[in-house]
Formats: C-alpha cells, sequence, structure tokens
C-alpha cells in the first residue's frame, strides 16, 4: 500500500476479530428491557461503551441504574454467561497478524480505535497477541467518547502526536470508522468483506481484506 499516512488506525471487531452476529449490547439492552425485539438504543449503547467498571455486577447495576432497569438475578446471570459467549466466539481474522506485522515492518506506526466495553481487553491484546503490534490502544470505556465521536480520533491524533490528515483508519462500519474519521479530516479504508457494494465519501476506498493493505 502506497500511503503518506505515516499512522495507520485499526478498528477492532470485524475488522482484525470476528465474534458473536449479534451485538452484545443489543443482547443486554433486550434482556434488561424485557423486550426481545428492541431496537439498539444509541444512549445504552454509549452507556456500555463509555462506563469504565470492569466488575460485570457493578457495570451491570450502573448501566441498568441510569437507564431505568431493574439488575434482577436473572439479568445478572445472563450477563455473565452473555460475557462468556463474546469470549468463545471470539477469534482473529487469518491475515490479522501477518498484515500488522509487515505494516509495521514497513515502518508505519499502528493505533487502534476501539468501540469496547470493559470485558475481554486481556483475552484480545494479551492471550490473542494484538496488543504487541499497537503503539496506542484507544479504547471507548477509557477515552469516554465512542466512534463516529470526532473526540476519540482527535485524542488518538494528540497520543501519536499528529495531525488528523496523517492518519488513515481502518474499519468495517461506514458510520462509526469511515464517516467518523472524515469528520475530523482522517483518510479511510472501509472493510468490505462479504463483496457488498456500498457507496463511500470521497477519498475512502473499500478493501476486502486487510491484505489489500499491502497491495
Amino acid at each position: 500500500m502506497k500511503t503518506n499516512h505515516p499512522v495507520i488506525l485499526f478498528d477492532l471487531w470485524f475488522t482484525l476479530i470476528y465474534g458473536l452476529t449479534t451485538d452484545p449490547v443489543l443482547t443486554l439492552q433486550r434482556t434488561l428491557s424485557g423486550d426481545p425485539t428492541a431496537k439498539m438504543d444509541e444512549e445504552f449503547l454509549t452507556s456500555c461503551m463509555t462506563l469504565d467498571v470492569k466488575q460485570p455486577a457493578r457495570f451491570l447495576k450502573r448501566v441498568a441504574k441510569a437507564h431505568g432497569f431493574e439488575p434482577t438475578p436473572d439479568a445478572a446471570a445472563g450477563f455473565r454467561k452473555l460475557l462468556k459467549q463474546v469470549r468463545l466466539a471470539a477469534g482473529k481474522f487469518p491475515e490479522t497478524d501477518a498484515v500488522l506485522t509487515e505494516l509495521k515492518r514497513r515502518g508505519y506506526r499502528l493505533g487502534l480505535i476501539s468501540n469496547l466495553w470493559p470485558f475481554g481487553v486481556k483475552q484480545f491484546f494479551g492471550q490473542m497477541g494484538l496488543g504487541a503490534h499497537f503503539e496506542h490502544l484507544i479504547f471507548s470505556f477509557e477515552a469516554g467518547f465512542r466512534k463516529p465521536s470526532p473526540q476519540i480520533f482527535l485524542h488518538a491524533c494528540r497520543l501519536f502526536n499528529v495531525e488528523p490528515r496523517q492518519c488513515l483508519m481502518v474499519g468495517d462500519s461506514l458510520e462509526s470508522d469511515v464517516m467518523g474519521a472524515h469528520s475530523v479530516g482522517m483518510d479511510a479504508r472501509h472493510v468490505v468483506r462479504n463483496g457488498q457494494a456500498v457507496i463511500l465519501p470521497a477519498g475512502a476506498k473499500p478493501i476486502a481484506s486487510l491484505a489489500d493493505l499491502l497491495v
């Protein structure tokens, strides 16, 4: 990949790793609300992605109270089961390690910006070895903002001591990764593994695999 961006930022879910096909935050929302058909509440999503409470029981109580739900024993048991399902379903895409290793070898500075609640960090970045690839790891639950908020992208720039125009964002979400990055002046690559046609803003290009970054 020929680029004048010295910093390449990556999304986590469905960019570097795969997991449950149903968003676990939506599953939690439906469990707490008792509505199995509920649509994602953006405020509930923001609460889950920006709350830095690492104990599941306390996390559940805080989120439930903030949104008027009752954290019943059944809900607590369901949450523990959900977190286990997330751990078991997570895995790296086959090309992830090789691409990140080669990009570092070529001299790029690598970072990660993930909308993540405070569970699974040790598994993903320790046991699975992802942490070794990155100069900076930016998690929404630590930053207090979630993509596509401009603040989390600008936070990454401050950590790398670069301007947004010097960064390339790589992710699978058009709204969170591509549009979020563009809102602060970053370039972006949209990961589209299923071959679905998408309409991208000017300057954003689709890639079918992380390996396309090496071409």
